[in-house]
């Protein structure tokens, strides 16, 4: 059952991520993403990660998203006063696309991977708010002030003189 939930949820995540790179409006394309990272959540949930699934949403479901989504709508190609050009070397894009993807598959086929039962910690949840709350601060918050500085430069580029 869980295998046949995994199929299922991993199908309609890398749809989600087929349309983020095949739509043509590019907030139909930021509403997608949010779709294919609610996917990897709910991947990262099946698979009894549920620290990670919360940290997916939060992070990049909750901020990142909401920050695209905002940049975009702030852009002048949304507001349609530029139209978005056509790039006509699409077929190499989609021809590296299709031998990353045969090299990956036939990676993933010939390579013995171990099968080990080890657990994680019972304090890993801990251990990891910790880390993030103690020697990781720093770079947590630059991380954030990246984000913000990134939103005012969308902001600046995209305002009318």
């Amino acid at each position: 059952m869980a295998q046949a939930v995994f199929i299922v949820i991993g199908g309609l995540t890398l749809l989600a991520a087929l349309a983020v790179v095949s739509l043509p409006n590019v907030f139909h394309a930021a509403l997608a993403l949010v779709a294919a990272l609610l996917g990897v959540a709910a991947l990262y949930a099946v698979l009894g990660a549920g620290y990670l699934a919360v940290v997916q949403i939060l992070i990049y479901v909750g901020a990142v998203s909401v920050l695209i989504v905002l940049g975009i709508m702030v852009s002048e190609r949304f507001m349609g006063r530029r139209p978005l050009p056509f790039n006509q070397q699409w077929w190499l894009a989609a021809g590296a696309a299709v031998l990353l993807f045969a090299g990956l598959a036939y990676l993933a086929v010939k390579v013995s991977w171990p099968v080990t039962g080890a657990q994680p910690p019972d304090d890993m949840v801990v251990r990891l708010g910790e880390a993030l709350v103690g020697r990781y601060l720093l770079p947590f918050e630059v991380a954030s002030l990246l984000l913000l500085a990134s939103l005012i430069g969308a902001v600046y580029i995209a305002r009318e003189r």
